[in-house]
């Protein structure tokens, strides 16, 4: 049985998007047996769009990034709760680092009133953020610039991250798997993150609710190198007993009472 157009056109999205299918997912989404939503995968397959691995597939290519403009203003709501909670790590005179994706841009727009920092990011976009007001000292890594990520990576910009210590770094990822860490749709933010486990004093990770119980291409941190995952809502208990086990903080905002 082939696919009906709606579902195989939604899937190709999913796969663009998330670099990731699930069966389960599938069945959620679509309403469908866990049969069907093998077929499926089997059919992306086919197409030469995703490779079969256990409990879904992952995408033969690197998924598509929507431009920071959009996702500045996807799931707001969820990016300003996280940003709320991180602002209360931050104090006076701190060495930070703030790394690319919305989520922590979110962040750095909330910081223009407070006591002096110095922010070191490899987001341009972030920079320009931090400097409004003109109280905290930004400093733009240098290296090889990525127009579709709007960050600059490679040796230069990890070479300038040796020569300091940072005392928190805040960095976004594209999912957060329950056991074996953060992982990264690109090879740049596994490089990144592997600098920054040597030289910050702690790295906190900021990321919503639908990058959890996720994996993608590349794994950047365990879960032992992060001492915090802050997100917008409570995990599911499973997730966060597995989590909190395997080494990090998940800190959430308080729920409402029922």
């Amino acid at each position: 049985m082939s696919l009906s157009h709606n579902r195989h056109k939604k899937l190709i999205e999913m796969v663009q998007t998330h670099g990731e299918v699930r069966i389960r997912d599938l069945m959620s989404h679509f309403n469908v047996s866990e049969e069907t939503a093998r077929r499926d995968i089997k059919q992306l397959e086919q197409d030469g769009l995703v490779v079969r691995v256990h409990g879904g597939a992952v995408a033969t290519q690197q998924p598509k990034l929507l431009a920071i403009s959009s996702r500045a203003v996807s799931q707001l709501a969820e990016k300003n709760a996280i940003a709320e909670i991180a602002l209360g790590l931050l104090k006076p005179g701190q060495n930070l680092f703030f790394g690319g994706g919305s989520t922590v841009l979110a962040l750095a727009r909330r910081i223009s009133l407070l006591p002096e920092m110095r922010i070191v990011t490899n987001m341009v976009d972030t920079a320009i953020a931090a400097s409004e007001g003109g109280r905290h000292h930004v400093v733009l890594l240098g290296g090889d610039f990525n127009g579709d990520y709007r960050v600059v990576t490679g040796f230069a910009a990890l070479r300038t991250l040796r020569e300091q210590q940072i005392d928190i770094a805040f960095i976004g990822v594209n999912a957060v798997h329950p056991t074996l860490g953060v992982f990264d749709h690109e090879q740049g933010g596994q490089e990144l993150a592997a600098t920054l486990a040597e030289q910050a004093r702690r790295i906190t990770v900021l990321a919503d609710h639908s990058k959890f119980d996720r994996s993608a291409r590349y794994r950047t941190l365990p879960h032992s190198a992060i001492a915090t995952i802050i997100t917008d809502q409570k995990p599911a208990p499973d997730i966060l007993t597995a989590i909190e086990g395997a080494g990090a903080e998940v800190l959430y905002p308080p729920q409402n009472p029922s």
